[in-house]
């Protein structure tokens, strides 16, 4: 006979053929030891009693499986199949987990040479001077380094003869008589400073003010500290003791001397004593008999009798086609009188009078424009020669053969006879008119 109990999660049995115990009982063995016992409170193979019958689990044991009781590891063959969620940690698929034949080999694909280093693209810069001659001797083969040598210009082989071969620069000097500065001027004018009297002259008469110029009226501002000068004076109120710190006082009030405290809560029969005995401003005082008047009550004359007329009955008492603007406001609707334009015409000033001859001689004073006056696009972006008083249609006037000769006889070049009527017949060629101009017989003479 055979019995079995299971008890703390191991399987005991009894029987008849197990060995007695000191109280003749039989002593309980187990009849599957290569299973696991189920549940918690026991360590993996051992049983629930010792020879002396005491108890291995104890109540430290079974709180803390995870240090006496560890799950069993996860066999190596199946660890290819789970999850590993540590961070940082590469997961192989399980497919190629098992491939080995990578460890044959110490890196993948095809070796290349070594070329050049980084610290060789960096360090450019010959070590000495010895070494830069060999630099130099290597690349003397090359054609770019011959023709195009570092920190010069570009060689061509040219040479140039030695009347043209100056200390100071490359052509022929321009000969420093009268005729040749005055040519220089023309072309390339110095740069004129206006004189400050000269340019208040101007402010008063054109109102001409410079760029960025601070327009002075000749006022005259005198305080109790004496003469003012407005370029560093600032006008307006002072600001007030109490505005200072404005944002901080209001949220922090202890901070404001003129602050008034909060209130005080006080015993109400002190409240009703006050009220009693003080004279409260706008207010009716109380003697102690209760409030016998309305909340909606007022004492004192009203201000109106009646309701009066404003603007909302005014508004609301015509209809809407009444309300709308008369049929006249700002245009005549009496026949004859109507101001109708015709198609074409406009009525007023026009702003430039170039319907008027301008005068000969037009006073600093005349301020209208009569249509020969530049464009904003010269004033914004002026001719080269502008502050010389010379314009662009200068250069387009059509001349004689004989002012372009002294003209160019003036900038310095030099041309014979037959040269310069064979240019001016060539630039004669280029208008229907047969006109020549500075700009049409440079031109020619350039092509």
């Amino acid at each position: 006979m055979s019995m079995t109990l299971a008890k703390g999660g191991s399987r005991l049995a009894y029987s008849n053929m197990s060995p007695l115990g000191p109280a003749g009982l039989a002593m309980p063995y187990d009849t599957t030891p290569h299973l696991p016992p189920a549940g918690l409170g026991g360590e993996q193979g051992s049983s629930l009693l010792q020879t002396h019958g005491e108890r291995e689990d104890s109540a430290e044991k079974t709180l803390k499986p995870d240090t006496y009781n560890k799950p069993p590891p996860t066999p190596d063959y199946m660890k290819k199949w789970r999850k590993d969620m540590c961070p940082g940690k590469v997961v192989l698929h399980p497919g190629y987990s098992s491939d080995t034949d990578h460890e044959r080999l110490a890196v993948y694909g095809r070796p290349e040479p070594v070329g050049v280093k980084v610290h060789e693209v960096l360090n450019t810069a010959p070590k000495s001077e010895l070494i830069d001659k060999a630099i130099d001797k290597k690349e003397s083969i090359y054609l770019s380094h011959k023709r195009e040598p570092l920190g010069t210009g570009y060689l061509r082989g040219h040479e140039l003869p030695a009347d043209l071969q100056y200390e100071k620069g490359f052509g022929r000097p321009t000969p420093q008589d009268v005729s040749g500065d005055a040519s220089k001027g023309l072309l390339h004018p110095l740069e004129k400073v206006h004189d400050p009297v000269e340019h208040d002259l101007y402010v008063r008469s054109h109102a001409n003010y410079a760029p960025g110029e601070q327009r002075h009226r000749g006022y005259t501002w005198v305080d109790q500290g004496g003469k003012i000068d407005p370029g560093f004076y600032a006008f307006g109120a002072d600001i007030k003791a109490r505005e200072i710190e404005g944002v901080a006082k209001s949220l922090n009030p202890k901070i404001d001397p003129n602050s008034v405290p909060p209130a005080v809560v006080v015993e109400k029969r002190l409240e009703e004593f006050r009220d009693v005995h003080t004279e409260p401003l706008a207010a009716v005082k109380s003697v102690g008999h209760g409030h016998i008047t309305t909340h909606d009550r007022v004492f004192g004359m009203p201000s109106q009798k009646g309701p009066e007329w404003g603007v909302r009955e005014c508004i609301g008492s015509y209809p809407i086609p009444e309300q709308a603007p008369d049929t006249d406001l700002g245009r005549s609707i009496r026949p004859g009188w109507r101001n109708v334009q015709p198609d074409g015409r406009t009525f007023g000033t026009p702003t430039i009078r170039s319907d008027i001859a301008a005068p000969s001689l037009k006073s600093v004073a005349d301020h209208q424009n009569y249509g020969d006056e530049v464009t904003a696009d010269a004033l914004l972006y002026p001719p080269r020669f502008a502050d010389g008083g010379v314009s662009s249609d200068d250069f387009l006037e059509a001349r004689s053969q004989q002012d372009i000769a002294d003209i160019f006889a003036s900038a310095g070049l030099q041309m014979s006879d037959e040269e310069l009527a064979s240019t001016y017949a060539k630039a004669a060629q280029l208008d229907p008119k047969g006109l020549v101009s500075i700009e049409s017989f440079r031109r020619t003479l350039n092509s």
